[in-house]
């Protein structure tokens, strides 16, 4: 059964909740990859790993999570991963591109998002950036399809 793979890139910075005028440089680099052509159409999110590197958090971590692609239903771009933080604890990153035909550019290029605990637990919050002059070209260059 056909299905296709990308690469991308986000990089900006993040804070923890405890000290917001303390802001370190964060990254995500993933894999994304769909479960067949079949079962995307039926649910269009694709599956997700790769590392996540936020300074003295979560210093090059193994991700894995979920990517929702459903643009002409929802408007949005959710990012959804799971990881270990540097201190051992279960953590999560919830994201969301939020398309504006407007500014189309600018709304696929940023992505908001916060730093949770396994319970839930906001703990931190981050803004990213996708790359266009540095990795525009990495990016379509990674689509491929597979068998």
């Amino acid at each position: 059964m056909p299905s296709f793979e990308f690469c991308e890139t986000m990089a900006g910075s993040f804070h923890l909740v405890d000290s917001p005028a303390d802001e370190r440089p964060m990254s995500f680099t993933i894999r994304a990859r769909s479960r067949g052509l079949r079962k995307f159409l039926r649910r269009p999110e694709v599956e997700i790993e790769g590392e996540i590197d936020a300074e003295g958090f979560a210093d090059h971590r193994y991700l894995s999570g979920r990517l929702g692609l459903d643009v002409a239903r929802t408007g949005t771009l959710p990012y959804a991963f799971e990881f270990t933080a540097n201190d051992g604890r279960r953590c999560a990153f919830a994201g969301r591109k939020t398309l504006r035909a407007g500014d189309l550019l600018s709304s696929m290029t940023v992505l908001p998002g916060v730093l949770v605990t396994d319970g839930g637990a906001v703990i931190g919050e981050a803004l990213l950036r996708f790359d266009l002059r540095s990795d525009l070209l990495r990016f379509l260059k990674s689509f491929r399809t597979t068998r």
